[in-house]
């Protein structure tokens, strides 16, 4: 019978033990604890120790806070122009509504993540193949809003959406890669034929250039010889002139004397010759009567008769 009564109360003191421990609830930060009475909601219960009355309180569900990434499965869409790709992404979201979280749904993730493929599908196929492999940001942005409206009533908010990969048929990227290897080969094409060109304007520039600068030299040299003729004319010219002036001015102060004299050297000229009669003006005669070299002339022509 003691022994009954030892068991009994190690029994009792185990069950209030750990009774006592349920009753103490640590929720860490950027969690919250989901508090309920007999099944039905109370409130939401915030990061730090609480004590909960065993039995008729109790702590259903720890929910987290932070911002949770989330890749989706590989989906298969269809373009607008009828080309199957495989699309995945991956969607950040956080719980902005703990209440709707858990009961209004009963897997508010899995209504987000099929929601999200349905919004893409829709997306996907109201565009070509080309705009959704250069399009991927675009494709994010209206998934993104899409996404917002729809998933308030899950007590999620998309923080952010993601394309992470955009995959086609292997021969339709076999196509593609003809088309991008042809493209890239004409527009290498087009930049070698710009070069040339540019090349050859360059060329045909400096030899204009070059040509101009020669003409523009060959005339400033014609200018200079010109110019340098020109005052060597003028320098001749005035030389001649004062040679004139100065002929002048001597013929102005003693041209009398000049023509008497010149008119002697012909005398004596004229006495060199055979004739022995000698015709001169009245005017020569008597200018010479006054002049010592008739004298000479005279005593000249004597001699030569004698002989």
């Amino acid at each position: 019978m003691g022994i009954f009564i030892s068991i009994l109360v190690i029994l009792v003191l185990v069950i209030v033990a750990v009774t006592l421990f349920s009753s103490f609830a640590l929720i860490h930060t950027g969690e919250v604890g989901i508090l309920e009475r007999l099944g039905v909601y109370v409130k939401t219960l915030d990061p730090g120790f609480h004590l909960v009355i065993p039995f008729i309180y109790h702590i259903t569900e720890i929910v987290n806070m932070k911002q949770i990434p989330l890749k989706v499965a590989e989906q298969e869409v269809i373009t607008k122009d009828n080309v199957v790709v495989m699309i995945s992404e991956t969607i950040k979201y956080h719980i902005t509504d703990v209440n709707a979280y858990v009961y209004k749904n009963k897997d508010s993730v899995l209504s987000m993540v099929q929601d999200t493929r349905a919004q893409l599908r829709g997306i996907i196929g109201n565009m070509d193949l080309n705009d959704v492999l250069n399009g991927t940001e675009k494709i994010n942005q209206t998934l993104f809003e899409q996404l917002s409206e729809v998933t308030a009533g899950y007590g999620l908010n998309v923080d952010r959406v993601n394309i992470d990969s955009i995959q086609v048929a292997h021969d339709i990227q076999e196509s593609m890669n003809k088309l991008l290897r042809a493209s890239r080969e004409k527009e290498a094409n087009i930049m070698e034929a710009e070069g040339l060109k540019a090349a050859a304007i360059r060329k045909a520039e400096g030899l204009k250039e070059a040509n101009i600068l020669e003409a523009e030299a060959n005339k400033q040299t014609q200018i200079l010889e010109a110019e340098g003729k020109a005052q060597s004319e003028r320098t001749i010219a005035e030389a001649v002139k004062d040679q004139i002036n100065l002929i002048n001015a001597s013929l102005v102060n003693n041209g009398e004397l000049y023509l008497q004299y010149k008119n002697i050297e012909a005398m004596e000229h004229i006495a060199d010759g055979q004739n022995n009669t000698i015709v001169l003006p009245n005017k020569s005669i008597d200018s010479l009567g006054n002049l010592p070299a008739i004298g000479a002339l005279v005593q000249k022509e004597s001699t030569k008769h004698s002989n």
